[in-house]
């Protein structure tokens, strides 16, 4: 019988260690992937809400007359404050953090509460006095070289969802109005 000296095996001790670092390698991914889905799963969750909410804003002004040029749609009564159907291709449909300044933006925002109810208010400052979770914006243009057509535009953001503007989840949905 011959003995082999030089000849060495893996210990039932480094296997273990091995399967260790395999396992722990194999979790880091995991965790990541984990994250990633969950984070994709918010973002389509809060996606949908806010096309909810849009979409809701839409139907509202559809149902206006297409010359109403007075019907408030927001819950905000400011004096200063545009209503209806106005045309208002100047207004700024991007987020603005807080009430808008500019003569073209005021009165086409309104500001939304976790669960998507309107806040009102004497002024825009006293509506999102409590916080507000989303911001709508609409834009109202007549479509040229057709009469009898207006172009409504809604943008929802949702502020609160993200810690910095460019991650911000925002959607906009755009309709047709006729005579």
């Amino acid at each position: 019988m011959r003995i082999r000296g030089n000849e060495r095996g893996v210990t039932l001790v480094e296997t273990m260690m091995a399967i260790l670092v395999a396992f722990i390698a194999m979790s880091s991914v995991g965790i990541v992937v984990f994250s990633a889905m969950v984070a994709n799963k918010n973002q389509g969750t809060e996606i949908t809400r806010m096309t909810s909410m849009g979409q809701e804003k839409i139907e509202e002004l559809n149902r206006l007359n297409y010359t109403d040029s007075t019907t408030n749609t927001t819950l905000i009564s400011d004096t200063n404050w545009n209503v209806g159907l106005t045309p208002n291709s100047s207004t700024d449909l991007n987020y603005l953090s807080g009430c808008p300044t500019a003569t073209a933006d005021i009165g086409y925002v309104d500001y939304l509460d976790a669960n998507g109810l309107a806040l009102s208010g004497a002024t825009c400052a006293a509506a999102i006095a409590n916080g507000y979770s989303y911001e709508r914006r609409w834009q109202t243009v007549t479509v040229s070289g057709v009469t009898g057509l207006k172009q409504i535009t809604v943008a929802v953001y949702a502020p609160n969802a993200v810690q910095t503007k460019a991650q911000m989840p925002y959607m906009t949905l755009t309709t047709l109005k006729s005579q």
